[in-house]
């Protein structure tokens, strides 16, 4: 009976049409068609080129100069300014008002 049953367990697999998910292929498949819809949405027919990263060019010295004093400036005027006092953020002006019970007063 084992070997039988072997057998059929052997004759229903071969007739299977049932594939096994490969979960890579699909991320892959699944990533592919959203990225299709964001170049729809934009209208555009291919993703643009990866940008390549240059090597840095060189700045001229004058620009340097100027960006390096720019930076000095503002650390002076920073120190140079009094540090901001937390109550000014608040108002000054206490305002009361003296309520009356209901009834009373009318």
């Amino acid at each position: 009976e084992l070997a039988v049953l072997l057998t059929l367990l052997g004759a229903a697999r071969a007739f299977s049409t049932c594939r096994s998910l490969d979960m890579e292929t699909a991320r892959q498949k699944r990533i592919e068609a959203v990225r299709g819809q964001i170049l729809s949405k934009l209208r555009l027919s291919a993703a643009p080129p990866a940008p390549e990263n240059p090597p840095p060019a060189a700045l001229p010295d004058d620009v340097r100069a100027l960006y390096n004093s720019t930076r000095e400036l503002l650390r002076e005027r920073a120190q140079l300014q009094p540090p901001e006092d937390p109550d000014d953020y608040y108002a000054k002006e206490l305002h009361h008002f003296t309520m009356e019970p209901p009834g009373e007063g009318e």
